[in-house]
């Protein structure tokens, strides 16, 4: 099985922006990377469809991002039992009990 051209575009192009994320592209490189591959590899797309797919990436990017999916436990599959934390939480220390305990 091979990649179709729409699939092929979205594979270089997420590894060019996680290599430019990581420092090892150029920020500006990117674009012309990205045409680049699209001259080369995936010479039936079309400007439309292009913008079409870098817009999906980022709106999913973005929906990752933001919602508040629970972590899930690599080995069971099942999620992690610690709770969400809002941003700017500060966990304390130890518990009550402890510190009651340590006085």
């Amino acid at each position: 099985m091979t990649f179709s051209q729409r699939e092929r575009f979205i594979y270089h192009a997420i590894t060019l922006m996680t290599m430019s994320n990581l420092g090892k592209l150029a920020k500006d490189g990117l674009s012309k990377k990205i045409h680049a591959i699209r001259n080369s590899r995936c010479k039936n797309l079309t400007d439309e469809q292009i913008e079409e797919i870098l817009l999906d990436v980022e709106r999913e990017v973005e929906t990752c991002l933001t919602s508040r999916v629970p972590k899930y436990n690599v080995s069971t599959g099942t999620p992690k039992e610690e709770k969400l934390r809002k941003q700017g939480y500060k966990k304390k220390e130890f518990s009550e009990t402890i510190q009651e305990e340590w006085k």
